[in-house]
């Protein structure tokens, strides 16, 4: 387990170095600033040197990727593609326009694996997070579902056939990967966020960078703290995106009715799970929010070992520990033209998003 993007960034870029056969990318944002640029050197590095590397890197998200640096990726022999959802034929144009892949999946060699939440750019890289790394044919899932996103973007089948022969969903008895696409009915990430609500005995502890629940995940919260279930939630006291910060903010109210216990990180914290006592915990990229709970492809994992767990609780509960709980009666306070822009931040996220 990583607990920042830098150390994360550097156990990837030591795989991609030592890859001898395989490297496959699927990211959301990948530029190619002082960060990122060493990445795309390894990569080329790699690539004509015999190892076959297909990346796929968001349209939106990768937008300031430079057309000289794609050029040369595809001159070494870097197969990369800007995923834009061209495969969907139900969904409408505009669904199809404004989903996104929001996985970070990294697989090197089909041995070692890297999932979470952690980007290649340099604005990420001071910031908390989380990623963890697998070995071993657990990692054969997270080919076919890099597999599945090559074609839906409009890579063709027959390059990435020998990755389809893979389980999607190879059940382990220590983790198991969960993978989410875009649905107006049903989302897997949000399912597993209500049923750490469900099955808690004890406590449930929320972190995301972003915060915007639904109908759902609300009800079930609600019902959590009927049963007695204590719930915190950490969150960045301002997130990189100013519109969702105050859209978090809107939902502290109504947090507190309930009787969540609200943390706020001083540092950025880009991490996205949910721990349910001891005994369980999901990671992955899904945001407590509905974009990525019905717009985005999001990838992340079911961790059932103890160890493990402990291990992500104890970081988590760390970084808890040097937050300060808010202040109810602080906040209650707070001036009108703050009360103003969550009330405007929600109404537009509820407009773009629609009321779910």
């Amino acid at each position: 387990m990583y607990s920042s993007s830098k150390d994360a960034l550097d156990a990837m870029y030591q795989a991609v170095l030592a890859a001898k056969k395989s490297i496959y990318w699927e990211v959301y944002i990948f530029v190619d600033d002082e960060v990122g640029k060493p990445f795309f050197q390894a990569l080329i590095d790699r690539a004509k040197n015999g190892v076959d590397v297909k990346i796929i890197v968001d349209s939106l998200g990768s937008s300031d990727l430079s057309d000289g640096q794609v050029r040369e990726l595809r001159s070494a022999g870097v197969d990369i593609r800007f995923f834009q959802e061209r495969k969907n034929k139900y969904r409408g144009w505009w669904k199809r326009l404004w989903a996104r892949t929001h996985r970070k999946i990294l697989v090197v060699d089909e041995m070692v694996g890297f999932i979470g939440g952690v980007n290649v750019q340099k604005e990420v890289s001071t910031w908390l997070d989380i990623q963890f790394r697998f070995t071993g044919k657990i990692v054969h899932s997270l080919l076919r579902a890099f597999a599945k996103s090559y074609i839906v973007c409009g890579g063709e089948k027959s390059a990435v056939r020998h990755l389809l022969k893979y389980n999607f969903r190879l059940l382990h008895d220590r983790a198991e990967f969960i993978f989410d696409e875009p649905s107006e009915k049903r989302s897997v990430s949000r399912h597993h966020y209500s049923d750490a609500l469900l099955k808690a005995r004890e406590r449930a502890i929320f972190f995301s960078p972003y915060y915007f629940p639904d109908k759902k995940f609300l009800l079930a919260l609600w019902r959590a703290r009927k049963r007695g279930i204590k719930v915190d939630l950490l969150l960045p006291l301002r997130s990189d995106i100013r519109l969702m910060t105050y859209a978090s903010y809107a939902w502290f109210g109504l947090m507190n009715k309930l009787g969540v216990k609200i943390y706020l990180t001083d540092q950025m914290m880009h991490g996205k799970g949910v721990i349910v006592d001891d005994d369980w915990a999901v990671v992955g990229s899904a945001n407590l929010n509905y974009t990525s709970f019905y717009d985005n492809y999001e990838a992340g994992v079911h961790l059932k070992d103890k160890v493990a767990v402990k291990k992500l609780k104890n970081k988590i509960l760390s970084w808890m520990k040097n937050t300060a709980a808010l202040d109810v009666a602080v906040w209650e306070k707070r001036g009108w033209v703050q009360r103003l822009k969550e009330k405007l931040a929600k109404f537009l996220y509820n407009l773009w998003n629609g009321n779910k």
